[in-house]
């Protein structure tokens, strides 16, 4: 599982020093990896039982729910009302379990790319159960603790204990706010030097990358290519492979607000990690669809006890693969989902060749809750128009717009023309989400 003995003796130490349970949450999950199908299903079963009694007992939001309503117990997971992104905003507090402390919990700001901003409440030792899971995804790419990696990441700023983590860790840290060619190339060089065999972060910021390795014909060999946070396109594949020589693509599937959901390794489908969440297809009326059909996304964390999100819905579209379709020779015995349906993640292009991705945009606006969803029009090579609309549960002051624009300035070296427009509902794409980025330009961007 690890590199070397002392990679494996800091990480322990750590664990005792912070009161985690990273090495646990490992553990766990490497022996979830040899059950059955029964035995997950069983322990599965058990989570969400001792998650929805946990929730009618200390959760605010659902004793009050359940106590206006006449009910039999024990309930079902049917039972519960859907929890859409609006709800979490207006009812964030009186989702928290009264047995934790807000000054205690640690605030996750959704990354925003589903279009409507939204944040949630973990505890430290949650926070390090997913840590665990995240390592154990990565480890399906064959990486072991200790290996050095390529992490594409949107932390304007590594304080000390990222820059620590990045130096026991051996992770090279590229800011994937804004990329341009001359960086790429430089990171080309690094591959090499620090002998990097795994890449981890933005498919989009990892096809830039790749783009500019096959362009200048500086294709290296990378054992493997984690993908997470963006969705992983088909032309995003082919460049990897192109790039970096047939690596072993791990796609991931999670959600900021600390849901950490369905994974690949050996099929061309998502492994769901039925002992951490249940997943729900429904239609637009909340009634279950078939194994096979299309519907929305309710996910269920049995796994978070601070601030259970329960039926949560994430405004993506999904398929289950039917059980009679699972292939017998897969190599682990989780659920499967068949496909995820997304929007694809464009790029804004400056005109001095900067690249900004999805992300460079919802890091900005997710430290600002007067925004409630917005979205950015690249008109030509040197204008965006930014659409907006407000959150009517919190004071909108002026000045927030002059410092994103400021931001966004700073990223794209003032090269871009903003225009700020307050309207009343941004449309979803026939996905059924809302696109972020909208490029009049995307055809001679993403080629």
């Amino acid at each position: 599982m690890f590199k070397n003995f002392f990679v494996k003796t800091v990480v322990n130490l750590g664990d005792k020093l912070l009161g985690a349970n990273y090495l646990k949450s490992l553990e766990e999950w490497n022996n979830y990896d040899k059950m059955s199908s029964h035995e997950l299903d069983k322990i599965q079963k058990e989570n969400l039982n001792k998650l929805l009694s946990h929730a009618v007992k200390t959760v605010p939001f659902y004793k009050n729910y359940f106590n206006s309503k006449e009910y039999k117990f024990p309930l079902s997971l049917a039972d519960f009302p859907v929890l859409t992104k609006e709800k979490l905003r207006e009812q964030k507090e009186s989702l928290v379990s009264e047995l934790f402390s807000l000054n205690n919990l640690q605030k996750n700001f959704s990354s925003g790319s589903s279009g409507i901003q939204s944040y949630s409440y973990t505890d430290k030792k949650y926070k390090f159960y997913l840590q665990g899971i995240h390592s154990h995804w990565y480890m399906w790419s064959g990486y072991r603790i200790g290996d050095p990696i390529l992490q594409f990441g949107i932390s304007p700023k590594r304080v000390f204990p990222k820059n620590l983590k990045d130096l026991f860790y051996s992770v090279h840290y590229l800011n994937s706010f804004t990329l341009n060619e001359n960086k790429l190339i430089e990171t080309a060089t690094v591959l090499k030097e620090k002998k990097i065999e795994y890449i981890i972060g933005y498919p989009s910021a990892i096809n830039e990358f790749a783009k500019v390795l096959i362009k200048y014909n500086l294709n290296y060999r990378i054992k493997g290519v984690i993908s997470l946070g963006d969705k992983l396109f088909p032309h995003f594949r082919k460049n990897f492979n192109d790039a970096f020589i047939n690596p072993k693509i791990i796609d991931t599937y999670g959600c900021a607000e600390g849901l950490l959901m369905a994974c690949t390794n050996d099929l061309d489908f998502y492994y769901i990690m039925s002992p951490n969440v249940e997943i729900e297809i429904v239609d637009d009326d909340e009634n279950p669809v078939s194994d096979g059909e299309i519907g929305n996304v309710l996910v269920t964390s049995l796994t978070s006890y601070s601030m259970p999100l329960i039926r949560y819905k994430l405004g993506d579209l999904a398929i289950k693969l039917p059980k009679e379709k699972y292939p017998k020779d897969r190599k682990f015995q989780y659920p499967i989902l068949e496909k995820i349906i997304g929007r694809e993640t464009d790029v804004v292009i400056t005109p001095n060749n900067k690249t900004l991705i999805v992300h460079s945009f919802t890091g900005i606006v997710e430290f600002y809750p007067e925004i409630k969803q917005f979205r950015i029009v690249q008109e030509s090579i040197d204008k965006i128009i930014f659409e907006y609309i407000i959150d009517a549960f919190f004071t909108f002051k002026i000045n927030v717009l002059s410092e994103i624009k400021e931001k966004i300035d700073l990223l794209s070296d003032n090269t871009l023309t903003i225009e700020f427009i307050e309207v009343d509902e941004i449309k979803p794409t026939p996905s059924g989400k809302p696109q972020i980025i909208e490029s009049k330009i995307k055809s001679n961007s993403l080629k």
